[in-house]
């Protein structure tokens, strides 16, 4: 799909904001958000860490913890609610000493699964 057609399926499932993960090699490197006008949200470089789980968490119920201010937009850009405890099914964002941050992804029974993204870089001013 070109950039239009996923902003039109975007709007057809009432999405608000569009992700873009790019590859290299297979390997993700970059989520692009979008709003729903095509407008660019935010840019990360990433790197995924993954074992093979499956990722048993449920959305609907799924909140923000993050100690790193630059990503709190995810908040309003996924349209999860910001917190600063949760108990489970929640995305921590957090600072470590090698990268910008990590976002690991907690269940509802308080545990961490096995799948990581490392933030390497936020790009803040993107111009297309």
């Amino acid at each position: 799909m070109n950039m239009r057609e996923l902003l039109l399926k975007a709007l057809d499932l009432e999405e608000i904001n569009l992700a873009v993960v790019n590859e290299i090699k297979g390997n993700p490197s970059k989520i692009t958000f979008y709003s729903n006008k095509g407008e660019v949200l935010l840019v990360i470089l990433i790197s995924v860490v993954l074992e093979s789980e499956k990722l048993n968490i449920a959305p609907s119920k799924l909140k923000i913890v993050s100690n790193m201010e630059k990503l709190n937009v995810l908040s309003d850009i996924l349209g999860l609610e910001l917190v600063d405890k949760a108990e489970d099914n929640f995305i921590l964002i957090s600072q470590d000493e090698n990268l910008i941050a990590k976002i690991n992804f907690i269940n509802k029974f308080g545990d961490k699964l096995n799948f990581q993204i490392n933030v390497k870089k936020i790009l803040e001013d993107v111009h297309d």
